[in-house]
């Protein structure tokens, strides 16, 4: 794909659950005003009033002007009365419908809290996963809970191409940062002695922000090079952007 002389179009999932995924759609928002991508759709697995955090996220969509589109993972499970694994391809399958008439280069995962086994055999869908390519696996409240028992100095953002197998796609783009240093020790030793109390803990946090910050900043900088030809997600070479993503923060 050669984006040199063409705007990406851009169809993005999110479950639009809290600030971490508005701040990354502003990230795409921005480039889709400066003209730099297309934001052809914003897609939602939840229903307008059901939740503050997707509320939000909806009406920041509608007043950008983008095409919004909702479907509700809870109200479909509640009337097929089944498992979720049993209906998750099922589900894909009606969100297929509705994305399918809009013309797009890729899809943006981001903050959409399920997994797309149907979806990505039709679409090249980039997904956000909250650590090194080699990095733990699982959400991002697992990830952080696996660098601190790990006592990870480090740890970073990657972006993947999602495929039927959950985190197992190719890479594209990651960025890497401390998140253990001389400023913040304290908190690690005093974790060593309290690990039961970790999701609460003032690290957990930390790194917790430190995730989103960094999320945002890899996300804008990958789309911006994949649109002009800098990264091309149809090969295989993964690109360390670690550099200037620390610069901009």
């Amino acid at each position: 794909m050669n984006q040199k002389n063409n705007i990406l179009s851009v169809g993005w999932l999110s479950t639009g659950n809290g600030e971490g995924s508005l701040g990354l759609l502003k990230q795409g928002v921005d480039l889709h005003n400066e003209k730099k991508i297309s934001i052809k759709y914003v897609f939602s697995n939840r229903e307008f009033g059901e939740k503050k955090g997707s509320d939000n996220f909806i009406k920041f969509v509608k007043k950008n002007k983008i095409e919004m589109i909702t479907f509700s993972s809870k109200e479909y499970k509640s009337q097929k009365q089944s498992h979720w694994k049993e209906l998750r391809n099922s589900f894909d399958e009606v969100v297929l419908s509705k994305i399918s008439r809009y013309k797009t280069d890729i899809i943006i995962a981001a903050g959409y809290m399920l997994f797309s086994p149907v979806i990505c055999n039709h679409f090249k869908i980039l997904n956000l996963h909250p650590a090194l390519p080699n990095g733990p696996n699982g959400t991002w409240k697992n990830v952080i809970k696996s660098l601190i028992l790990s006592q990870s100095k480090s740890s970073g953002i990657s972006i993947h191409l999602m495929t039927p197998d959950l985190d197992d796609g190719p890479n594209i783009s990651f960025c890497e940062f401390h998140i253990k240093n001389k400023r913040n020790i304290g908190l690690w030793e005093k974790i060593n002695e309290q690990y039961e109390d970790i999701e609460t803990s003032t690290l957990f946090f930390e790194i917790r922000k430190k995730i989103i910050s960094h999320e945002k900043a890899l996300l804008k900088k990958t789309l911006e090079k994949i649109s002009n030809g800098e990264i091309d997600i149809n090969k295989n070479n993964l690109v360390d952007l670690s550099k200037e993503v620390n610069q901009i923060l």
